[in-house]
């Protein structure tokens, strides 16, 4: 059951960098009214939340067979995940303290994964 949470984190990674994508295609937000619905119409942003809608349906699915306290804490993947997919699609520099933060994130992840 440890790879549930595990599912759950990297769809909801995944749904992180396409809200930045998103963001990054429709530009700053205008919070009239005729802005927000140019936001809310966006593609790219709808294509987002659905993906999110997804995380969440898959978190809730997580919950109701994997403690919280296994559960949880291995949502951190996603601080691996979000940065490494940042590199690739955006071109986001990764520095030296993230990389160590990075590796302990991982290895913390593994150990709870091994315990559950």
């Amino acid at each position: 059951m440890w790879h549930l949470p595990l599912i759950a984190a990297v769809i909801s990674a995944c749904g992180q960098v396409l809200l930045k994508y998103a963001m990054v295609k429709h530009g700053q937000i205008d919070f009239s009214f005729r802005g927000l619905i140019s936001l809310f119409t966006e593609p790219r942003l709808l294509f987002a939340l659905s993906l999110y809608a997804a995380a969440l349906l898959m978190w809730l699915h997580v919950l109701s067979k994997v403690s919280l306290s296994t559960a949880y804490p291995m949502l951190a993947i996603t601080y691996v995940i979000v940065p490494l997919l940042s590199l690739v699609f955006f071109g986001d520099r990764i520095q030296q303290p993230q990389i160590i933060g990075i590796f302990l994130v991982m290895v913390g992840v593994a150990m709870i994964g091994k315990t559950a």
